[in-house]
């Protein structure tokens, strides 16, 4: 993750002193946009966990990611939220171990013990689960509860495009 974040940062920064010595001119110009957008696409990839498969076995959800499969407890679930990507609805399960976002397209096989961890959780008050989850899910609504909860996703795009940014104007500044 950290190896991805400085590949963003070094693109960024040597986009930045590009800019600055010839301006939006040239083959070079699109090459490191290219590279830029290619190296955030990879650090978004693997920063939101986003599962291409889901499967129960008996309390587990796996999801398989980017970085292979990933495991979280729906017995002891910690967080949940529905998240809004490009017109997509993705379910963020999470415990205290790690979360799994996936596709709400990819809940029909998943949804009873999905279903069955987030009532669970509800019942022990551990957290409010969110409204559209509970109504896609067919759960009562929660007083008190938020729309789509706190997926964390907006907190991981600031600190890309935060990262873009210090590039930028870091390379701008060293060849200036």
């Amino acid at each position: 993750m950290a190896l991805l974040a400085a590949v963003v940062l070094g693109a960024s920064y040597w986009m930045g002193a590009y800019l600055a010595v010839y301006g939006r001119t040239g083959i070079n110009f699109y090459l490191l946009l290219a590279l830029v957008g290619g190296s955030v696409g990879g650090l978004l990839a693997v920063w939101s966990n986003a599962a291409t498969q889901v499967q129960a076995w008996g309390s587990d959800l796996y999801g398989k990611t980017v970085l292979g499969w990933q495991r979280i407890d729906l017995a002891n679930l910690t967080s949940a939220a529905i998240a809004a990507v490009r017109g997509n609805k993705f379910v963020v399960l999470g415990d205290g171990q790690g979360r799994v976002m996936f596709s709400e397209k990819k809940l029909g096989p998943v949804s009873d013990s999905v279903r069955r961890g987030l009532s669970e959780a509800a019942q022990r008050s551990r957290f409010a689960v969110p409204t559209d989850l509970a109504k896609l899910l067919g759960l009562p609504v929660q007083p008190g509860a938020r729309r789509l909860g706190k997926s964390g996703n907006l907190t991981r795009v600031f600190t890309v495009l935060g990262l873009i940014a210090v590039g930028l104007i870091t390379g701008a500044a060293v060849v200036s």
